[in-house]
């Protein structure tokens, strides 16, 4: 980066973090952002993407170089593809030549063709919010040098939509989730936390797991959304009674819940975790008998990891596996493990 971009890239940073500092609005400080980086990239298109936290399609919060039109129309689901494993395991998404990688660019791409770009994870308290995306009609307009700097907005963006969610949530204040009555991810995190001292001092193993409704976005269109609202809580008892006192659950995402087995190596966690999908699959929910099924991903302590950090990417990417393999599955960190819906481990 040369010394010109260098004095510039501050001087946005300071503008950037002064606005942070003054406002809990989301939206000024993302006008900020997008503001700067066209400034600073000359890029054709800039734009906020985010994760609705109610239905889990993304939609764009703020943009440039796109038509109001598409804008407001845009509204996508989570994919398993490129933009699926930005949002789950931080993997940014790098295209120097768009004509020589067509398929990541289709998927990629907002309203207009581009030469090249780039998108980065927007993420906060270990939860994807995000993602910003930049491009240009030029092949190679960015470089890997790039990539920390537009890292680096998108940051400022996630500390921004993160005050101003849990402004309006008041989630400091309230440690449950009440379409569930379970505990909330944020103090969740506090309890992982906890769970690695204590294993570090005594030795001892313990398992983490996410567990991913199948299609509920079907069980919600089709039966409504306080059908699918009935579903969630449902599931969360069923999980609950299946638990030990030393074990915990919270809630990790709309329809996700993250699940702490204790003194759980990696053969009972895996067993757990299908015993968990396998009640889950064949359970009638609500009075309109819906069956759904579930997908998880699952990383013990210490063997897949030794931070809070390390342990969380590691069971988001093995849930991202089982998303990939088909639904209905649970998959554990570690290169090709799965088990199958008929409760089979192979590789």
């Amino acid at each position: 980066m040369t010394s010109v971009k260098n004095e510039e890239c501050l001087s946005f940073v300071s503008e950037i973090l002064a606005v942070l500092k003054s406002t809990h609005q989301h939206e000024k400080v993302l006008h900020v952002i997008v503001d700067r980086i066209v400034r600073m990239f000359h890029c054709h298109t800039c734009a906020i993407v985010v994760v609705d936290p109610l239905t889990e399609f993304l939609h764009i919060a703020l943009g440039h170089g796109l038509s109001h039109t598409f804008e407001k129309a845009f509204r996508r689901k989570l994919a398993t593809g490129a933009i699926g494993r930005l949002l789950w395991t931080g993997s940014p998404i790098f295209i120097t030549d768009s004509s020589a990688d067509q398929e990541a660019a289709n998927e990629a791409m907002l309203e207009n063709p581009f030469g090249s770009a780039v998108c980065t994870l927007i993420a906060a308290n270990h939860k994807s919010l995000g993602y910003l995306y930049v491009d240009s009609k030029l092949e190679n307009a960015f470089s890997p040098q790039d990539l920390p700097i537009l890292q680096t907005f998108a940051d400022f963006a996630a500390i921004a939509l993160n005050t101003s969610r849990l402004f309006e949530d008041n989630l400091r204040l309230d440690r449950i989730d009440h379409d569930t009555e379970l505990e909330k991810y944020s103090p969740f995190l506090e309890r992982i936390q906890t769970a690695i001292e204590r294993s570090k001092e005594l030795h001892e193993s313990f398992s983490l797991l996410i567990l991913d409704v199948d299609n509920f976005k079907h069980i919600a269109t089709t039966y409504g959304y306080d059908s699918s609202k009935a579903v969630l809580r449902q599931i969360a008892d069923l999980i609950k009674n299946r638990l030990r006192s030393i074990d915990a659950i919270g809630r990790h995402g709309f329809d996700e819940f993250i699940v702490l087995r204790s003194r759980a190596d990696l053969v009972e966690g895996v067993l757990f975790a299908d015993e968990l999908r396998r009640a889950i699959q064949d359970t009638a929910f609500t009075e309109h008998g819906v069956h759904t099924t579930v997908s998880g991903g699952i990383a013990v302590y210490p063997r897949h990891a030794t931070t809070l950090d390390t342990l969380l990417q590691s069971v988001k990417e093995a849930l991202f596996d089982a998303q990939r393999a088909g639904r209905n599955k649970v998959s554990f960190a570690g290169k090709g493990f799965e088990v199958d819906s008929d409760g089979s481990v192979h590789d």
